[in-house]
């Protein structure tokens, strides 16, 4: 299981990076052409903005969770007694799957519903948009079904942050 989730969020992590280099050669293109020959694309804030954003920041949202990759701030975490570390990560695995999933379970909602009318969005060209909202409840569940993994680890006691160190097992 561990396996195929890490091969399924580090090739949502690809498509991300895939979607920074396609937005960065759209802008550039745009803007060459707008520049020598005043053609530019027609759309490219639209897509830039529905789905290579969205591509870029949550696809890789589940891989980001599952890693500890996040930011985080742990100044005092490192000064807890072991005890009081895995129930700080437990309860923080809980509210991140929970708040998470509500997440998804509102966007999958909005996904539908777009789905269902046919959503496009209006700037210098008509765009399809509805696709892209389904990627909102791919990448919060993912990220959801990571804490609970991670919570699922800690219990195990496998390591579950970059700070395993020793005064973490007791």
């Amino acid at each position: 299981m561990d396996r195929a989730f890490r091969r399924l969020t580090h090739g949502l992590m690809l498509v991300g990076g895939l979607g920074i280099i396609l937005m960065m050669l759209n802008i550039t293109l745009d803007v060459v052409l707008k520049v020598f020959w005043n053609a530019p694309i027609q759309g490219t804030v639209e897509i830039s903005s529905y789905y290579y954003m969205v591509a870029i920041v949550l696809l890789p949202m589940a891989m980001v969770e599952y890693d500890d990759e996040q930011i985080s701030v742990d100044l005092l975490f490192t000064h807890f007694p072991a005890w009081l570390k895995k129930t700080s990560l437990m309860v923080t695995f809980i509210a991140t799957a929970g708040m998470l999933s509500i997440m998804t379970w509102r966007t999958g909602l909005d996904a539908v519903r777009a789905f269902n009318v046919g959503e496009v969005v209006m700037g210098s060209r008509q765009i399809i948009v509805w696709p892209a909202r389904c990627m909102l409840p791919l990448g919060f569940g993912l990220a959801a079904i990571a804490a609970v993994m991670r919570g699922i680890m800690l219990l195990r006691g496998l390591p579950v942050t970059k700070l395993h160190d020793a005064d973490f097992a007791a």
